[in-house]
């Protein structure tokens, strides 16, 4: 070699050692020394390809990423897979030069199928560095390429450096937005916390509330120093402060049921009008103790024979929290509860009033469990503030969507269908007349004295509940202690079963196996099925038993009466 070669050599690699590192961005110390090393090589494209796994925060675990090229039009991918080409190629040397083949073209992203030579530095164990030239004859020898091998080493390095600049970095905006994550996680932990306290002991007190009612009351009645004509003030407490507490063990359960995903759903197509009217007939306690307020049902024109396909027991239930508190929170006004068909023919349910309304702070918040308007001791209102999100939580279960709309002092309307979506608005109850279509429905009397009806209850108390409703009907009641003899009077049939009331838990023979025996031989028996259960989805299996009706405890003899209209 000559002296001027190698002063040439020297002063080439002396500058190149100058570029490295001059910024712990790896982009720019990439542009650095490759412009300079390209430069003085008259080389036309360079570019670094780092293994995915040593980038910092890389979503991929293999194969390359190109963090810089130069020019960038030469690339036609910058991840390209794990290379059998380049792993063969670098087997047993750190670099190496080829004439430009479809395969390397393939191996490092090219965009173009060019001919030209490509010169390959390992970067130790970060990647590898491509040096390109369109000349055909210029593959660097190895005593070439050895000249580089230490600048090459030492960007390497620097390279490093930045990564583990980048690294460090990111760290520490990880670490502050983990930082601020916890912190927004432990103030919502703390807000939920207190709310399930406030919950908890909110629902402490609903509960005693009408336990202590019923308690008391039932106390009363077997006292005979009291006056007798009192006694029926004191039944309709009892019976009011059952119901209360009735539906809070409801909700509860049917919240815990659905946070779980154990609670289902039957299809079935019923009345509207008559199942809104029942609606009415279950909360007649609630707003007879209104006088102020006057509630309205409104039904749209002809549209008594309108039946809806879905679950009549949950639309009942969502009706009856959502006028539950309309009432509560309506002292005096109007209260509207109905529903509309839409331009898609599917029925929009509605409850408007005049109460008390929502502040625009509290509307995110109302469809939250353990969510109510107020927490204080000295509350106005009570209730357990699940009322809504069971509402919400019933609706998206049959694939529906419910909405509102409330002003302050002025009122709130809720809306919801049971499919469908598309949120629609009404002005404010207080700002307009409306027409009632309240035609509230009366059952007549019945008698059936030629009737024989089974009642199949391993439990005195609830058979002489049974027994009593029945008797009005001057039907005959023959008592079944449990499965078995429920089986056997039905196959004796003398006298001829009419109808059988079969509870589900029993001794000796279950209600399951029961009503599969009694319809093996006899199908024509009808079979109401009577549990405390229904909320664990017996439903179903029972009408795969054979069962013809379902009714849950507590019995409301309103339903009872009913099914004995339509089977006997």
């Amino acid at each position: 070699m000559n002296t001027n070669n190698l002063i040439t050599d020297i002063s080439f690699l002396y500058e190149l050692s100058l570029s490295v590192g001059q910024s712990l961005d790896k982009k720019e110390n990439c542009k650095n020394f490759l412009q300079t090393l390209m430069s003085r090589k008259n080389l036309e494209f360079g570019g670094v390809w780092l293994y995915n796994y040593n980038i910092p925060y890389s979503s991929k675990t293999t194969g390359y990423t190109a963090i810089y090229s130069h020019p960038q039009i030469k690339l036609d991918k910058i991840d390209i897979e794990d290379s059998f080409f380049l792993d063969h190629c670098f087997e047993n040397q750190d670099s190496f030069s080829i004439p430009l083949t479809l395969e390397a073209c393939k191996a490092i992203g090219f965009k173009k199928k060019e001919t030209g030579v490509i010169t390959c530095y390992k970067l130790q164990n970060l990647g590898f560095l491509v040096l390109y030239s369109s000349v055909h004859d210029k593959i660097w020898n190895r005593i070439e390429q050895r000249k580089l091998k230490n600048v090459i080493d030492k960007f390497a390095v620097s390279i490093k450096a930045c990564l583990f600049h980048e690294k460090s970095i990111l760290d520490l905006i990880t670490i502050s937005k983990t930082q601020k994550e916890l912190e927004k996680a432990k103030k919502e932990a703390e807000e939920a916390n207190e709310l399930k306290s406030a919950f908890l002991s909110n629902i402490s007190h609903e509960f005693r509330t009408p336990i202590n009612a019923i308690i008391g009351f039932s106390n009363l009645l077997a006292d005979s120093l009291i006056d007798k004509s009192k006694h029926k003030d004191f039944i309709q407490n009892i019976l009011n402060s059952s119901s209360k507490l009735m539906k809070m063990v409801n909700n509860l359960l049917y919240v815990s049921k659905m946070d779980s995903n154990q609670l289902n759903f039957t299809l079935e197509y019923f009345n509207i009008n008559e199942t809104i009217r029942e609606v009415k007939a279950h909360l007649k306690t609630q707003i007879s103790n209104k006088p102020q307020v006057d509630f309205r049902l409104v039904f749209p024109r002809n549209s008594e024979e309108l039946q809806i396909k879905s679950d009549r027991d949950k639309l009942i239930q969502i009706l009856e929290n959502l006028a539950d508190n309309a009432i509560k929170f309506t002292k005096t006004g109007k209260i509207e509860l109905g529903y509309y068909i839409d331009d898609n023919s599917t029925s929009i349910f509605y409850i408007r009033d005049t109460g008390i309304g929502i502040s625009k702070e509290k509307q995110a918040h109302i469809f939250d469990v353990f969510r109510q308007l107020d927490y204080e001791a000295n509350r106005k209102f009570e209730g357990s503030g699940l009322g809504l999100t069971l509402c919400k939580k019933l609706i998206h279960l049959l694939d529906g969507e419910i909405w509102f709309d409330s002003e302050e002092n002025i009122g709130s309307n809720f809306y919801f269908r049971l499919s469908g979506t598309g949120s629609v608005k009404m002005d404010l109850l207080n700002k307009i007349t409306s027409k009632s279509s309240d035609n509230l429905s009366t059952i007549e009397d019945l008698k059936y004295s030629e009737k024989n009806i089974l009642i199949a209850e391993d439990v005195r108390s609830n058979f002489n509940y049974l027994n009593a409703i029945i008797e009005l009907t001057d039907a005959t009641v023959i008592w079944a202690k449990n499965g078995k003899d429920a089986i056997q009077i039905c196959d004796d049939n003398n006298p001829k079963i009419d109808l059988v009331l079969m509870d589900i838990r029993m001794p000796e023979v279950d209600g399951i196996e029961a009503i599969k025996q009694i319809k093996n031989n006899n199908k024509s028996i009808p079979v109401v099925v009577q549990t405390a259960y229904a909320i664990d989805n017996e439903r179903e299996e029972c009408l795969n038993a054979g069962a013809d009706q379902f009714i849950t405890k507590p019995i409301d003899p309103r339903k009872l009466i009913k099914i004995l209209q339509e089977y006997l």
